[in-house]
């Protein structure tokens, strides 16, 4: 969308600095190396680096239109619109509640949980595919500057949109559903990611619970039955108790009087449902049964979390409008995106599993399922550190190295420091159960890579699974280029 100075400055409550009111935008960046004349520069103060510094360097790289809290022209950037703002991060998100506020009538469905919102929501924005035109979250976009950038996408094509939201501190989850104002939430789990911000569980749960502050008068909170923290927020749920004594901020315990939970799971309770699950290598099948249909579903990928998510995703769209059966048609045709556990057959009879873009224990043991899951002569598990786990980090690395050992890997190679107590744990319990399993340590990615490129076998199977700062991603290129 394509959007005057003057229309930006009323939405984000911004007074014009200089420059002309009449130009028109239709990209915004964070970053002074990107941008061109229909760019829109957005300089944000970190920890350590002020973008208002680099003003000058998006001009020289494209940008026309800024915004700056210093209320000041950078010499040499005269014919540059500017943008006075107290606080440009605010101001940015008041802008993304402008624009959501402009399409307020297209539905939307707001995704979140500790692992696996980003494929929960492409299974979701495929489910409800055939309602027409979804505008999805694209790449990371899914936190305080990418909730409103995806509302800039807002369109008068747009008929639905699945919205992921992601936090790491307390109190952001609000904020973006400040922005996105969704009329129908979901949770997916309540994990450990980011526990060492969040404190405990509980307070994962909290903040999670934040995604219906502004959730539309009488929404739906959709919530897996299968957690032992979300299915009790469920009335329908055996273990419901009312929400007194659930930690919740006061703006989210208000909101809860208003909406409609509903769960989804294994469970007999839950108003969505999945059962007889058969997993393959290659495939995920299940019976899902819902208000208005019970069908057979087939999934091109394997693993329990994606039978689970898939019945979300036609619970929504069986909410907001779709037939399940044209829902499951849709995720019949579900391709892993790069990084996130997508299979690939590689020169030599190697399979990878490349899951590199984050980590935590929940999905470790989602990753080891699906390897495992594999036939192959030898599964082979690369583990890297896992972060933001505070206080829990051994209990989380030794918990992933049981999980470990109690599944068919063959080999294991931890990177990192945090994971010497994986390596410990699995040697622990694979002593235990008698099993001869290979353990090895590595400090880097790089040892790492130097440890299991020369190991490598025709028949062999291998998960890459860590932190996004491991960057195991890079042992998954020199695996995919190496020579035979």
């Amino acid at each position: 969308m394509r959007y005057t100075v003057s229309e930006i400055a009323k939405g984000m409550g911004a007074a014009l600095l200089c420059g002309d009111p009449e130009r028109t935008v239709s990209a915004w960046t964070f970053s002074s190396k990107e941008g061109n004349e229909d760019t829109m520069f957005v300089p944000m103060k970190g920890e350590r680096v002020d973008a208002h510094d680099f003003i000058a360097d998006a001009y020289a790289h494209g940008a026309r239109v800024t915004t700056t809290e210093r209320g000041e022209i950078v010499p040499g950037t005269e014919d540059m619109t500017y943008l006075a703002v107290a606080d440009a991060r605010e101001a940015w998100q008041r802008l993304g509640a402008y624009w959501r506020g402009k399409y307020a009538s297209v539905p939307m469905i707001a995704v979140t949980g500790s692992v696996g919102k980003t494929t929960t929501k492409e299974l979701t924005a495929l489910a409800l595919s055939p309602l027409g035109n979804v505008l999805k979250t694209s790449g990371n976009h899914n936190g305080q500057l990418g909730v409103p950038l995806m509302m800039a996408e807002l369109s008068d094509d747009t008929d639905c949109a699945v919205i992921e939201m992601g936090m790491s501190l307390p109190g952001e989850m609000g904020r973006i559903a400040a922005v996105s104002k969704p009329d129908y939430a979901a949770i997916t789990n309540i994990g450990l990611s980011h526990i060492g911000n969040l404190g405990s569980q509980e307070g994962i749960r909290r903040e999670k619970l934040s995604i219906v502050n502004h959730l539309s008068e009488g929404g739906t909170l959709f919530v897996n039955g299968d957690d032992p923290l979300l299915r009790v927020l469920c009335p329908d749920c055996p273990d419901y108790a009312g929400t007194d004594g659930i930690l919740m901020y006061p703006e989210t315990r208000e909101r809860f009087r208003t909406l409609k939970v509903v769960a989804y799971g294994a469970e007999t309770w839950c108003r969505y449902r999945y059962r007889d699950e058969v997993l393959t290598e290659m495939a995920a099948e299940f019976v899902y049964e819902g208000p208005e249909a019970t069908l057979m579903v087939t999934l091109p990928v394997s693993g329990h979390h994606n039978v689970s998510n898939a019945t979300l995703a036609i619970a929504v769209a069986e909410t907001m409008g779709a037939k399940a059966e044209q829902a499951a048609e849709a995720l019949a045709t579900y391709k892993p995106m790069s990084m996130r556990g997508g299979r690939e057959n590689l020169p030599g009879g190697i399979i990878l599993i490349d899951d590199t873009y984050n980590a935590s224990p929940d999905s470790m043991r989602s990753g080891l399922d699906v390897l495992c899951a594999v036939s192959a002569k030898r599964h082979i598990a690369m583990l890297a550190d896992m972060f933001e786990m505070g206080d829990h980090a051994e209990a989380g690395h030794r918990r992933v190295g049981r999980d470990a050992a109690e599944r068919t890997v063959d080999v294991l190679i931890t990177v990192g420091e945090l994971s010497e107590a994986m390596a410990d744990e699995a040697e622990k319990r694979a002593a235990e159960l008698g099993r001869n399993m290979s353990i090895f340590r590595a400090k880097t990615r790089e040892e790492g890579r130097d440890l299991l490129l020369p190991m490598l076998q025709e028949g062999d199977a291998v998960l890459l699974k860590g932190s996004r700062g491991m960057k195991l991603d890079e042992v998954a290129g020199a695996m995919r280029l190496r020579k035979m």
